[in-house]
């Protein structure tokens, strides 16, 4: 019986790194423009071709949701398959999350492009500055925006509120999203090839794994 049980729970331990990869490799296969883009066009085009590089995130927005959505129940061992999980995800409310994507990457280029011009054309330090802050927030504020997605029943209005306020709010969350992104990146350069196995499905983790208790508190109220 001893046997038994221990092999069991090396059949779960497997059937969990299973659904991770699974996980991670369907949302490599949801973002294959970005991927198209780093391999022909190359990540030192980026400040060049950077709408081109905008437009092909915006797969992004459905599937980071996705990968969320998984891990949570991962975590909370309600798994009910890799492929199931994604795709009821990855479909429910796609237009919208797309829609919340979409603003996202406009905001981010239309900073970027405020802030070049003032940097630079103009030469006006305390705008250029000012929309270099809200670059800056718009970025930090995506793990919340996608967590929030994948998880409640909102608005979008309502998203971008509640991610901008846990963002100013819950600071050590908002540092520990940035590690993580930046552990993925680090590996990324290390050994790109390797990374891609796991990098979407680590990071949605992390972020889940670490969102949890703001999560349960949010209900709670």
């Amino acid at each position: 019986m001893g046997e038994l049980f221990n092999i069991e729970k090396v059949f779960g331990f497997c059937e969990k790194v299973c659904y991770f990869f699974t996980v991670n490799l369907l949302f490599v296969l949801s973002n294959v423009p970005v991927l198209l883009f780093l391999m022909f066009v190359g990540a030192g085009q980026i400040r060049e071709c950077f709408p081109l590089f905008l437009l092909c995130l915006l797969p992004l927005a459905v599937s980071l949701p996705a990968v969320m959505y998984a891990m949570n129940r991962l975590i909370g061992g309600v798994e009910t398959g890799a492929f199931r999980d994604y795709k009821k995800e990855y479909c429910r409310d796609f237009l919208k999350k797309a829609g919340l994507g979409a603003g996202q990457l406009f905001a981010i280029l239309l900073c970027r492009t405020n802030m070049e011009f003032f940097a630079v054309q103009l030469r006006f330090v305390p705008l250029a500055a000012v929309f270099m802050l809200l670059l800056g927030v718009t970025v930090l504020v995506t793990p919340n925006l996608y967590l929030l997605a994948s998880r409640y029943e909102m608005g979008n209005v309502q998203i971008v509120k509640t991610a901008v306020t846990l963002l100013i709010a819950k600071p050590g969350f908002t540092l520990g999203n940035v590690v993580a992104f930046a552990l993925i990146l680090a590996a990324f350069e290390i050994s790109a090839g390797t990374t891609v196995l796991f990098m979407g499905s680590v990071y949605g983790f992390f972020v889940m794994f670490m969102g949890r208790d703001i999560m349960r508190n949010l209900e709670s109220r």
